[in-house]
């Protein structure tokens, strides 16, 4: 299950709009409904929470003239697809935009297979500005840097992404009033672990790596910005005082690489005495955790976090241009444990250089992992993510096709439906290689760390708490599973 987040690049946007004195309304079609649940329309296999299509349409001003879009993960392309064309029906004259990283990724296919009339490519508070007064202004829209527009003649044209924003700290801090963040926070639907009342945060943009398996040189090329870290607490207190939450879910695509940094927004945080936590849920890097920096950032209140070594063999990392030394975040994994830190790995199975011998690298690895006392592992099979430099080699071999199927794909990660992208291991092997990653990890977990595996269940079963990962999908199963299935059967007798 993909737990839907209150939508932080929207409120940059909305934010960024306001500022420039444009009014907007923003339909939030997962945030505004949330209980409601019902299959995806393409999978029966799969369920939403949010708006149906109909409903999203008929909360469109009748007076809009330029309409965005957020697609930020290719799996919502279809679905993201049918909304458009559904409001193209109501709106036949508006400007229709899609923005997020699936567009910047395949712009000219996106544009050639929908009603869109344009993509705003990578970061979009200034392009979406730029739009806005180009129409508003009645100028041509065919040369705005950072878009690609479907021109009258029905030809694609790319202006390229538009300059990174280096002055991240004089964007406005994101406009949650015009979203419903409260229903996100009242029902817990964040990316981390549930600890209380929690909202998104972004401390930094960009990463300066350039793994083969991310989007990220393509969407944000490879320069790292780091905001301010008085003005990211100012951020803090001012939501806190807002909206009376207790923890912050850190967005990044790898938040601390800076130690200097990271040391300065943790002393920050605890001379203002915030009493906060906070937490890491989608991985950073591990080469400058040490005693000092981690005894810091646990003061501060960070207690969980991640790592993503993604493989246990040096060569495959090395072919797809992962720069991380397997030792040294061993060491950084112990130096967190000790310090009390819940620490999760995700790990990548199936990358075009994976061999058997690769995989029973990766899987003694993973066993390492377990030993040493990591809580958490996710394992997930590779896919060519749109915009990633293996995706366009694979487009150049003409090994994948850009239709629906393709695109939902990732959503069969955890089963044998997801094809291999890796010669020498078939899709069935990855399936079964990736529940016995699963098993090993967690039986050696169990068995060598038992009463912090029994304190965790318990109070995941008895109490609903989120300590860990598998402590939240025990919640969801017991909890959130149960009331889908009620709401469902409530929306049914209905």
């Amino acid at each position: 299950m993909h737990t839907p987040n209150p939508p932080l690049g929207l409120a940059y946007i909305g934010a960024s709009l306001k500022q420039a004195g444009f009014i907007y309304k923003a339909i939030d079609c997962a945030g505004e409904a949330l209980d409601s649940i019902r299959p995806y329309p393409f999978r029966n296999d799969f369920m939403t929470q949010g708006l149906t299509l109909e409903d999203a349409v008929r909360r469109v001003p009748d007076d809009a003239d330029i309409i965005g879009f957020s697609c930020n993960f290719s799996t919502l392309w279809p679905i993201t697809r049918m909304l458009a064309e559904k409001i193209r029906e109501r709106f036949p004259r508006a400007l229709l935009v899609l923005g997020g990283e699936h567009g910047t990724a395949v712009p000219e296919f996106s544009l050639r297979t929908s009603v869109f009339d344009m993509v705003a490519l990578g970061e979009g508070e200034e392009t979406i500005v730029a739009i806005v007064q180009a129409v508003r202004d009645k100028r041509a829209l065919d040369n705005i840097p950072g878009t690609a527009v479907k021109t009258s003649s029905g030809e694609i044209q790319k202006n390229g992404l538009a300059k990174r924003i280096r002055e991240i700290d004089d964007i406005p801090i994101p406009d949650w009033k015009e979203f419903p963040l409260e229903e996100y926070i009242s029902r817990h639907q964040g990316n981390g672990v549930n600890m209380g009342r929690s909202m998104p945060l972004l401390a930094t943009r960009g990463c300066p790596y350039q793994c083969t398996f991310c989007s990220n040189p393509g969407m944000w090329t490879t320069r790292y910005i780091m905001r301010d870290p008085k003005k990211l607490v100012d951020e803090m207190a001012a939501h806190m005082r807002e909206y009376n939450v207790t923890n912050f879910d850190l967005q990044d695509l790898t938040a601390i690489i800076n130690r200097r940094w990271a040391i300065e927004f943790c002393k920050e945080i605890i001379d203002r005495r915030l009493n906060i936590t906070w937490q890491l849920p989608s991985g950073t890097r591990s080469e400058v955790f040490d005693d000092e920096l981690a005894a810091i950032l646990y003061k501060s209140g960070c207690h969980h976090l991640a790592f993503a070594p993604e493989s246990g063999s040096a060569e495959v990392l090395q072919i797809v241009k992962k720069r991380v030394n397997l030792d040294e975040l061993l060491e950084a994994s112990r130096v967190t444990i000790r310090h009390g830190f819940v620490l999760n790995c995700f790990m990548v199975i199936g990358l075009p250089p994976d061999n058997v011998h690769t995989l029973r690298q990766s899987m003694k690895f993973v066993r390492k992992l377990a030993m040493m006392g990591v809580h958490d592992l996710v394992v997930s099979k590779f896919v060519p993510y749109p915009g990633s430099e293996l995706f366009k080699q694979f487009q150049k071999e003409k090994k994948i096709q850009l239709d629906d199927e393709f695109f939902e794909s990732p959503m069969d990660f955890y089963n044998e439906k997801s094809p291999s992208y890796c010669d020498a291991i078939s899709s069935k092997r990855l399936y079964w290689t990736m529940i016995l990653m699963f098993l090993n990890f967690y039986f050696i977990s169990v068995t060598t760390h038992p009463l912090r595996t029994m304190r965790i269940v318990w109070n995941a079963v008895t109490k609903g708490q989120e300590e860990t990962r598998y402590a939240k999908w025990l919640v969801d199963r017991l909890y959130v599973r149960r009331k889908w299935r009620k709401l469902r059967r409530d929306e049914v007798s209905d």
